[in-house]
């Protein structure tokens, strides 16, 4: 039985290293942070009635005279956990990646730019849509490209600012997990933060 098995693993891993090409592959968790509090329409409807001088949009901006739970009291913004696979940009150009599964809620794919600079998103061969967050060598994110589907991509987008990765998330997932430009990954790949309080 244990001949069989050796002669199995050979097969496979003699199958898989057949070509010179490295595989670089590799799982990471990233914690997206989120940088503000949101402003619930109850908040909003309750400054209003605090003070009918005030716009409630006047009444947000004097929030450091207001304790932050009078302002947001049902609703704050959490952070978000993902396990994505992290690969190099150069991936997605490989003339042999012809797909890739589509990931779940909690799943992603982070293409890494080295060293970060302006970069292009282009079109390539990934199955179903996807949510593009593009993240600064600081780990904020600084656009949000939703509901992409990068077969059919006709022109490359723009990051316009250098950037360290694409975090790939399942369409939808940015809107859903409450993503926003602003916030930031926490994981080793990127430089780190100080603490925010909120």
């Amino acid at each position: 039985m244990k001949i069989l098995l050796t002669i199995f693993l050979s097969l496979v891993f003699t199958s898989v290293y057949a070509d010179d090409t490295p595989v670089i592959y590799s799982k990471t968790v990233i914690k997206i942070i989120p940088s503000r509090p949101r402003v619930s329409a109850e908040a909003t409807e309750q400054a209003e009635k605090n003070d009918n001088k005030k716009s409630a949009s006047n009444v947000i901006k004097d929030a450091g005279n207001t304790k932050s739970s009078d302002l947001f009291p049902d609703l704050k913004r959490v952070s978000k956990e993902f396990t994505v696979e992290v690969r190099p940009l150069s991936f997605l150009e490989q003339k042999d990646f012809i797909s890739h599964q589509p990931f779940t809620d909690k799943e992603g794919m982070m293409m890494l730019i080295e060293p970060a600079q302006v970069a292009q998103l282009k079109s390539a061969n990934l199955i179903g849509k996807i949510d593009v967050l593009f993240v600064s060598p600081d780990g904020i994110v600084e656009k949000i490209a939703p509901d992409l589907v990068l077969p059919d991509l006709l022109e490359p987008i723009d990051s316009e600012k250098p950037v360290r990765a694409f975090i790939f998330l399942k369409a939808g997932q940015a809107k859903d997990s409450d993503i926003e430009p602003g916030d930031y990954i926490e994981n080793q790949l990127f430089k780190s933060h100080p603490v925010i309080l909120q």
